[in-house]
């Protein structure tokens, strides 16, 4: 009897330990299998983000221009829109929403101080008249969507568990400069301002989980370029980084003193990769 129940102990402890261990097995071939697919659809993306450059600023500029031209890269804008979508549909609704961040006076104050840039300063003229600047201003919508939906929205939430808040921050606003070569002339001025804003952008969507408040803010900013600036004089360029290191000191003041941020929130929630 002793020895049949000291086989019956042992043959259970064997089948529990070869269950655990083909559990474990499963479980880290899943996970595999997720980062797998994970760098696959991002070796999708960059495939497609280069192409969508090459196509539209080495190719289509050369062949349309003016409105014409901004109709059809909207259009390829579109497409990336909805590969992108596509691939990272799972990754992009994953972070939680903090309700309420967007209420504080520093926010507020920041987001203000930034929007005065383009009422204030002088901007870049499509020509054309007003039809021609309210055709550039509604794709502006179409712009903020993709740039945001990317650089926000698929890379912060891909990169901050993996290397942290500041690691991703960093790192989407390198790329998102890195972006905008040859889109836009590349002087101090442009990189001052495509990074502050970028990274005013990045913690914002961090901080809050919104992408609609980024999209907003990044399509509003873009459009009213085109109709500015309003003042008979135009403020003086060299005074544009004031405004925008004020408007990021007051988001960042907001980021420290505001309400529980949403980042610790996706650290403790689980992350899908699917």
């Amino acid at each position: 009897i002793l020895i049949y129940d000291a086989r019956k102990v042992t043959c259970r402890a064997v089948n529990e330990l070869r269950n655990k261990g083909i559990g474990a097995m499963t479980t880290k071939f899943v996970w595999n299998s997720k980062e797998w697919n994970m760098k696959v659809k991002f070796l999708i993306a960059v495939v497609v983000e280069i192409a969508y450059a090459v196509f539209t600023r080495a190719w289509l500029s050369g062949q349309l221009e003016g409105v014409y031209l901004e109709i059809a890269v909207s259009a390829c804008r579109l497409a990336t829109i909805a590969i992108y979508w596509g691939l990272f549909r799972n990754l992009i609704l994953s972070r939680p929403k903090a309700g309420g961040t967007l209420r504080h006076p520093c926010l507020i104050i920041g987001v203000l101080v930034a929007m005065a840039i383009p009422f204030l300063f002088q901007g870049w003229s499509p020509g054309g008249g007003f039809g021609t600047a309210l055709v550039f201003a509604l794709t502006s919508v179409v712009v903020g969507l993709r740039e945001e939906l990317l650089y926000r929205a698929v890379l912060i939430n891909f990169l901050q568990p993996r290397i942290g808040v500041a690691g991703a921050l960093i790192c989407s606003t390198v790329l998102f400069v890195v972006y905008h070569y040859g889109a836009l002339p590349i002087t101090w001025l442009t990189i001052t301002e495509v990074t502050t804003l970028s990274l005013l952008m990045g913690l914002i969507y961090i901080r809050s989980g919104s992408l609609i408040a980024v999209v907003a803010f990044h399509s509003i900013y873009d459009a009213v370029w085109f109709f500015g600036p309003f003042p008979a004089v135009p403020v003086p360029d060299q005074w544009r980084p004031l405004f925008l290191l004020s408007a990021l000191a007051l988001v960042v003041l907001w980021w420290r003193f505001g309400v529980a941020s949403s980042g610790q929130e996706v650290a403790a929630s689980p992350h899908r990769l699917t």
